[in-house]
């Protein structure tokens, strides 16, 4: 893909950093298309409840997965989220 971002997935005390490479204009269909999320359609648009294998179920323990962009919070969900080249993404397993 044209576009290069770097997505820092952070759970528990553990993060990898992975290079998502894509012609997708949006976070969300980034992620998807490199089988690194999965999740359900919601009114707000994809709720991601796996990231690379890793669950986050709010209903079943009160986590969550937070979306930043350089540390800092995003009030987009992931498919309204515009990416560009050389971006830095965060996913945060967070408890809620």
């Amino acid at each position: 893909g044209a576009i290069a971002v770097k997505v820092e997935i952070c759970a528990e005390d553990k993060s990898v950093t992975l290079t998502v490479h894509t012609d997708k204009d949006n976070l969300g269909a980034a992620l998807l298309e490199n089988d690194l999320v999965s999740g359900e359609e919601s009114e707000y648009g994809l709720y991601i409840k796996v990231v690379n294998g890793i669950e986050a179920d709010f209903d079943k323990d009160g986590t969550y997965w937070s979306i930043s962009k350089d540390g800092e919070y995003l009030m987009t969900g992931a498919d309204s989220t515009p990416i560009a080249d050389g971006e830095h993404y965060e996913l945060t397993r967070t408890k809620g």
